[in-house]
Parts: C-alpha cells; sequence; structure tokens
C-alpha cells in the first residue's frame, strides 16, 4: 500500500523535488500535484479518494494557501495538512501555529529530516518499498 499525497504548490520544480526526496528515502508514495489551489480544491469536492498527507504552499496565485484552507474547512475531509513554504514572515509562523487544520510548518526546501519529522507529527508510518 503506498503512502497517498496531495501537494499543491505553483512551482512546478518544488513539487518534482518532494518527489524526488521520497523516491530517494525508498518510501512507496502515489502523488497528486496541483500548480492552482482552485483546482485542488475542485479535485477534493468532487472526488472520494482519501489521502494520508497534504503538502501545502502559502503564496500562490488566485488564492492563498491560507484562503485555500478556508475553502478546505468547507469540504468536511479529514487529513494531515503540513504548511510547506518559501514564507519567512513570523506571522505565517504564528498563524500556522493557530490554525487547527495544520499539522506542521516547514520553511523549503523539504528535506530528508524535515520528512521524517512531518511523518511524526502527522503519526505516519511511511511505507518502504520492496527490494
Amino acid at each position: 500500500m503506498n503512502l497517498k499525497i496531495i501537494q499543491i504548490d505553483d512551482d512546478f520544480i518544488n513539487n518534482m523535488a518532494n518527489e524526488r526526496l521520497l523516491k530517494k528515502m525508498g518510501i512507496a508514495y502515489d502523488v497528486q500535484s496541483f500548480l492552482d489551489p482552485t483546482e485542488a480544491l475542485r479535485h477534493l469536492a468532487e472526488t472520494k479518494d482519501n489521502y494520508d498527507l497534504m503538502l501545502l504552499d502559502i503564496n500562490m496565485p488566485r488564492i492563498s494557501g491560507w484562503e485555500f484552507l478556508d475553502q478546505y474547512k468547507e469540504l468536511n475531509r479529514d487529513m494531515p495538512i503540513v504548511m510547506l513554504t518559501s514564507s519567512l514572515d513570523p506571522n505565517d509562523q504564528k498563524r500556522a501555529n493557530n490554525n487547527k487544520l495544520l499539522s506542521g510548518f516547514f520553511i523549503k526546501p523539504l528535506s530528508k529530516e524535515m520528512m521524517n519529522e512531518v511523518f511524526e507529527l502527522c503519526k505516519i508510518q511511511p511505507p518502504i518499498k520492496a527490494g
């Protein structure tokens, strides 16, 4: 059984780097990536697919990660969400700490140590690829 991740970030390179990190860590995963947060919201509203983890950026065109969370709340879905951002604004960190939907707040780029911390915070036992 693969770890099912949805990542929402308007930067294609960051999305690819995250996938490469998971592969390098030997984790069995399936990733659904969205460059546009409104498309991700539409997908989550229309599908019954369950995900083990969401990686969410803050600064995106159309709607921010914060606006995404406000709309996501209305979907009544339940999964661990980690804010993965380039924002160094202490107000974003404080806002994340006060948001009950978020399990964590991390500054890009994602590293092996950060990913292991994400798994620990979200109580996820990642499946390791056989062989």
